[in-house]
């Protein structure tokens, strides 16, 4: 009962069920002739599926904000997406392996008008399997059970105390 009282202050009961799920936006520079990278696996399990969007920003005024990208792990192998621009949405599935690489390369011909710093700014989304937990909702169901125990208790204190004072 107190559980349903409580489900407004919190994205609700049906999502402590849903699968384990995880967000984050991170920025990365990638001046030019260099690769940088970046690791995913933030949930810790297999056959997560991995969305995101990635935004290139170039440096210095130049117009060009575009970037070779490409997304691997060590068991699913890889997937290059070529040469983005601008902004880009992307999928991927990490089958049997937990953990993942992005890779940002804005190694172009030093003639190439693309040849300069740049930033890339990506957001992603993970999904575990099904029947994956999200730890942090556990926490949340031991918070707000420990807080109903608590005020059912001291209502039960309070109660008896009152009681004893008629009583005698």
């Amino acid at each position: 009962m107190v559980l349903i009282l409580l489900m407004p202050l919190n994205s609700g009961l049906g999502s402590w069920f849903e699968p384990a799920q995880t967000s984050y936006t991170e920025t990365y520079p990638v001046p030019a002739g260099t690769t940088s990278a970046a690791s995913g696996g933030r949930l810790g399990y297999t056959h997560v599926s991995v969305s995101g969007k990635l935004t290139v920003k170039s440096c210095c005024g130049y117009s060009t904000n575009d970037i070779m990208f490409g997304i691997s792990n060590e068991v699913s192998g890889s997937k290059n997406f070529g040469v983005i621009v601008g902004t880009f949405d992307f999928e991927w599935e990490t089958g049997n392996y937990s953990e993942y690489s992005m890779g940002f390369s804005n190694k172009f011909d030093p003639a190439s008008p693309s040849y300069h710093d740049k930033t890339v700014e990506i957001s992603v989304t993970e999904v575990g399997p099904p029947g994956s937990i999200n730890i942090i909702h556990v926490f949340e169901v031991v918070g707000i059970a420990s807080v109903a125990a608590v005020a059912i208790a001291i209502s039960v204190i309070f109660v008896l105390l009152r009681r004893r004072k008629h009583g005698t």
